[in-house]
């Protein structure tokens, strides 16, 4: 019956559309259709008929920013269940694609809360349970009403028919066309609320469907959902198709059927959540794993645009190696098979993030299209990437949070586990280093938890605008930390005791933080364990802020009397005090190490570790060597010094990067100087053989000279580091670290003499063995000679030509963008500018982006000094009227680079006139003006180190 009543509203549709728009009917079978001897049917067309109007209305409000609030989403999951959607995409070339969409559903109760998402163009058609209603009086704000009166305690059936134009910023379906053979490529992106601006839905996590995906796409398209592709078929007399599945053929138009476009049909998913539904097209090109099913692994593919083959095809088997180790480490620490019928891993251009973990077709940034080859430590990012978005296929697609305040259970356990499976995993021991990798990592969470925006692990998500607020340092980083002291606290086997108990008992369903922590308490139980994980929950994932220990040694013939740790909050954290369990090491006069393991410290201010009582008195202390504690480490007073001088020495790798990161530490809080420790990097980095602790080093070094040092010392500063680079590069025998000298000579580079050697380089190679310029490291030296007013315009033009004539890529085109935003022209500044601030101009986000970058040089403070006062004037709007990615990338962009008193308190009257409810805007300014004060203090030190220095010389 339900089928029935469909089939006849779509009729009327067919034939209204058949009337007003000249298509041809009788091609597809609409003729055939309507003229069914139903006497039924016949009825039913003739009374749908005589109230029905055909029309296509826009969402007068669809550029508003509107967000689903954790209250709505309550309401509507309380009262919808059993939800299964039926999408069709038309996906043609150009601008925009057609959908047709249907929404089968059951209420407990009727509702006047109930509604679908969706950021769309038009409405072309809706229907609510055989009710065909005028678009204009459902389609308003983003939401597409289902009108109470229509509504059905049990079953409900929803059709929509729209049109829609491709993303041009990443978010829902985004659109490519790739410069080097005209190509044209879509993706979807979901995350956290992105799927309505593909097709109408109820768009959050606790409200899972399933999909029933079909696509009509041009012949030479590939296209990957989340399933298995069920069947492929010309267009020409698919209309019985198309009806079986409840379509109506006159989706597809003569012109379609003429353009010799190719229909899809993939299986029904499993019950998923909506922002992991996918749908990937383009004339892709693939590798396909030569696993046989029998030895346990899915059918595996990796696609990438065609113009990538050459750059995939030599990492392909380790790709495809790495994901095989992921899926056998994953099966026998879950305790549950992979989930799903397939995995395919595709290559995105212009992808916003690392990866997207949509169910069977994990999405990834070209950004790991490795073009030249790469360092070992961005095949361990990579290797990190790909082994993340697999375990996501467990936590996060089988077993989902129910709302995003329990985003962390996705994310925190992902970069976790990911780093687990690579330090033990079968097969991957060439990744084990990858706790160094992880400690790197952590830096992000240590930054933004002494943010005065920073949050709970399980924060508080008011709306998706929270939502897409915490996609941060804590809920990535901070999470994990803090399982990796968990993991500590409570074993490895108790650990993964409790997760097979979570996947078995939460298969397919949504989850909160009471379900993860009680199946790991259950699993201590069964361990026989008294511990209580109730006191670790409320200190680590429901308080904000970092910790600060300090070991204080008391001493009495060479021997220690009393080991206390001191601990107190950080700033802008929650004061408390928190428990940590974590390894000391004690170092001799020869840097020998002996490390006391398994070391509670206590919920309180003094901890003291009696199990050191007696020791010899060590020359320098490290607390948490081995990284299980998530605390800001400070350095006693007799180990400072001692690092210093002696860092080199320091065997254990993650240690010596630990002591490097709590050096780092006191320069950013203002406790020593940024001279003096850019005087250590220049000293020690000259030594280190080690990969991520020399770019650790590095690392550190950039953001010291770019913000910590006052801007007349700039020059000052980075010549030594330029100098240093250059001296180890010419001695170097690791080719992969020359490739980071390479990279950070360029980045030092801030002298004419500086300049002219890097434009050699660029004529005329390096002549140096193995030292070989990328083509990234050729455009970043363009763009230094661009930015620069005593390089001749057109030697300027000739070089990037060269390098553009030789690369049609889009990188090149991004490339070309920032040089010439970077030109030191007061006319080309302001039309720039204009361009920046013009709502309708239809350039893509990611090429705007590159212009901006090169639009404020540190060198051009003349030129760019007059936009300051603008930015303040414009940022207001340009958060209340663009999107978020270009709002955000305005503000950090084209913020002023003055850390003065000035800026800061045209910052702070900023943050006074930002309205509570823009939230994105108000977090970034509230953390420019921690970050201006917090520079101010270091360059405040800086200056005195200075004056020090002359008083000092002048005796």
């Amino acid at each position: 019956s339900r089928r029935r009543h469909t089939r006849s509203s779509l009729v009327s549709w067919a034939r209204r559309c058949v009337q007003e728009t000249g298509i041809n009917a009788e091609y597809m079978g609409i003729q055939k259709m309507t003229e069914a001897k139903n006497p039924i049917l016949e009825n039913q067309v003739k009374e749908i008929n005589d109230f029905f109007k055909y029309e296509q209305y826009a969402d007068p409000q669809t550029r508003d920013k509107i967000y689903l609030s954790h209250v709505e989403a309550n309401e509507r999951s309380n009262v919808i269940s059993k939800v299964q959607y039926l999408l069709a995409l038309f996906l043609h070339k150009g601008s925009e694609y057609v959908g047709y969409f249907s929404a089968d559903f059951d209420l407990s109760a009727t509702s006047d809360k109930i509604f679908f998402d969706f950021q769309g163009k038009q409405i072309l058609f809706y229907c609510c349970n055989d009710e065909i209603v005028p678009a204009k009086d459902v389609f308003l704000k983003r939401r597409v009403q289902v009108p109470k009166k229509y509504q059905k305690e049990g079953h409900n059936k929803i059709i929509i028919a729209y049109r829609n134009d491709y993303a041009t910023n990443g978010n829902g379906l985004h659109h490519f066309v790739d410069p080097e053979d005209k190509e044209e490529y879509v993706y979807s992106n979901f995350e956290p609320f992105a799927a309505n601006k593909m097709f109408p839905c109820f768009d959050q996590p606790n409200l899972k469907g399933t999909l029933k995906l079909v696509t009509v796409t041009p012949n030479n398209w590939e296209v990957i959902g989340n399933e298995l592709e069920l069947a492929t078929l010309p267009l020409t007399n698919l209309g019985q198709k198309l009806l079986d599945l409840g379509i109506p053929p006159i989706m597809i138009t003569k012109e379609l059927a003429e353009s010799n476009y190719k229909f899809r049909e993939f299986k029904i998913t499993r019950t998923i959540s909506t922002y992991l539904f996918a749908c990937i097209a383009g004339p892709y090109d693939s590798f396909e794993s030569g696993r046989a099913k029998e030895e346990g692994y899915p059918p595996m593919r990796i696609f990438f645009r065609k113009s990538l083959r050459k750059f995939v095809e030599p990492y392909v088997e380790e790709f495809f190696n790495v994901t095989e180790c992921g899926i056998k480490y994953y099966e026998q620490s879950f305790g549950y098979k992979f989930p799903f019928s397939k995995y395919d891993q595709i290559y995105c251009p212009e992808f916003n993030s690392g990866a997207m973990e949509n169910v069977g077709a994990v999405t990834f940034t070209e950004n790991y299209v490795f073009k030249d080859p790469p360092t070992e430590e961005t095949r361990l990012r990579f290797t990190s990437t790909i082994l993340h978005e697999l375990s996501h296929m467990w936590f996060g697609d089988l077993v989902t949070m129910n709302w995003w305040n329990d985003l962390w259970l996705n994310e925190s356990f992902a970069t976790f586990i990911s780093n687990l499976c690579m330090s033990i995993g079968v097969g991957l021991y060439k990744y084990q280093t990858s706790w160094t990798q992880f400690h790197k990592g952590k830096g992000w969470a240590y930054r933004e938890d002494q943010e005065p925006t920073t949050h709970p692990i399980t924060a508080t998500v008011e709306n998706t605008e929270d939502a897409e607020n915490i996609f941060d340092g804590i809920t990535y980083m901070k999470g994990a930390s803090s399982l990796k002291q968990l993991y500590y606290l409570i074993s490895h086997d108790t650990f993964c005791d409790g997760l097979k108990e979570y996947f078995k008992t939460f298969e397919w369903k949504n989850t909160e933080l009471k379900d993860f922590i009680g199946s790991l308490q259950n699993a201590l139980k069964r361990a026989g364990s008294t511990i209580d994980l109730d006191a670790w929950v409320k200190q680590w994932l429901c308080t904000k802020g970092l910790n600060e220990l300090r070991p204080e040694i008391i001493s009495k013939d060479g021997l220690i009397t009393e080991f206390r740790v001191h601990q107190e909050a950080a700033v802008n954290g929650d004061p408390i005090c928190r428990m940590h369990m974590l390894d000391i090491a004690l170092y001799d006069k020869n840097f020998l190490a002996t490390t006391v393991k398994r070391v509670l410290i206590e919920p309180k201010p003094i901890t003291v570790i009696d199990i050191l009582k007696g020791k010899p008195t060590p020359v320098a202390t490290y607390l948490n060597v081995n990284d299980f504690a998530f605390s800001k480490i400070q350095l006693d007073a007799p180990s400072i010094p001692a690092f210093q001088q002696e860092l080199n020495k320091i065997n254990e790798n993650l240690t010596r990067l630990m002591i490097w990161r709590s050096l780092w530490d006191m320069v950013r809080d203002g406790k020593a100087s940024t001279k003096d420790f850019l005087g250590l990097v220049v000293k020690q980095a000259a030594l280190e053989q080690v990969e991520p602790i020399f770019t650790s080093a590095l690392g550190f070094a950039i953001a010291a000279t770019t913000w910590y040092v006052p801007i007349e010392f700039h020059k000052t500063e980075n010549t030594p580091l330029f100098e240093m680079v250059i001296k180890r590069l010419k001695i170097e025998t690791s080719e992969n670290m020359k490739k980071h000298l390479v990279n950070h000579a360029i980045a030092f580079a801030c002298t004419h003499e500086h300049k002219l050697l890097l434009l050699q380089w660029l004529k005329e190679g390096t002549q140096i063995k193995d030292a070989i310029l990328s083509q990234t490291n050729k455009y970043s030296i363009i763009g230094k000679i661009y930015e620069d007013k005593d390089f001749p315009l057109e030697e300027k033009a000739k070089l990037l030509q060269q390098e553009l004539d030789k690369d049609k890529s889009d990188e090149g085109l991004r490339a070309k963008k920032a040089c010439e935003a970077a030109l030191p022209n007061a006319e080309n500044k302001a039309k720039l500018w204009n361009w920046f601030l013009d709502e309708n101009v239809k350039e893509n986000e990611h090429m705007i982006f590159s212009a901006m970058a090169g639009f404020m040089s540190w060198e051009q403070e003349d030129l760019t000094k007059p936009y300051q006062e603008k930015y303040f004037d414009v940022i207001v709007k340009i958060f209340e009227k663009r999107t978020r990615s270009y709002a955000e990338e305005f503000f950090y962009l084209m913020k002023p680079h003055d850390n003065t008193p000035e800026i800061l308190a045209k910052f702070e009257n900023l943050l006074k006139v930002v309205k509570s409810e823009e939230k994105t805007l108000k977090k970034c300014v509230m953390e420019e003006v921690e970050d201006i004060k917090r520079v101010m203090r270091a360059q405040k030190v800086y200056r005195e180190g200075v004056k020090l220095q002359k008083l000092i010389y002048q005796k």
